[in-house]
Parts: structure tokens; sequence; C-alpha cells
């Protein structure tokens, strides 16, 4: 994954494999339990104005999507929520 910055967007190429990690790491039960979304599946749905997350290149402005963050889980900011997902899903003994 590469990720290139230009003008207060983000862009992540490998999409489709970073989607799939995603999906590992966002269990239903840690959205659950930590956002306001039954699963991953929901939370993209609401974040789609914000990230195509069907893109090969995934593209966002971090400040819309970290408010949205803020606003719709346990975590001040999507960084925060990836780090979490992924020390929760495989670093938990």
């Amino acid at each position: 994954m590469e990720a290139n910055s230009n003008q207060g967007y983000v862009s992540l190429a490998n999409g489709p494999e970073l989607m799939k990690l995603l999906e590992d790491v966002f269990t239903d039960e840690f959205m659950r339990q930590h956002t306001r979304f039954d699963d991953f599946d929901g939370f993209r749905f609401s974040s789609a104005v914000m990230v195509n997350w069907k893109a090969n290149t995934i593209v966002y402005a971090p400040l819309l999507l970290n408010s949205f963050v803020k606003e719709s889980t346990n975590f001040s900011d999507w960084d925060e929520m990836v780090r979490t997902a992924v020390d929760l899903r495989y670093h938990r003994s």
C-alpha cells in the first residue's frame, strides 16, 4: 500500500487489498462495540460520500473522514480506529 497526499486528500493504492485487510480487522464484534454500526458495511455505506471504498485507489479527505469517525465511533480519528482494530485483531493474547 502506498499513500500519497495532495491538497488535503490522501490516496491509497491497492484498494482491493486494503479493503480485504480492513474487512478482516473491522469485525462485526468490533464495530458493534466501538461504533454506532453493526458491521463494517454499514460504516462504509454511511461514509461513502467521503470515501469511494470500491476504487482501486482509495482517495479521501482526512479531515472529513476523521470528523465522521469522531462523530460515529469511540475514536478521535481514522488512524486511531485502524490501529485499535489491528491491535485487537492480531495482538490479543
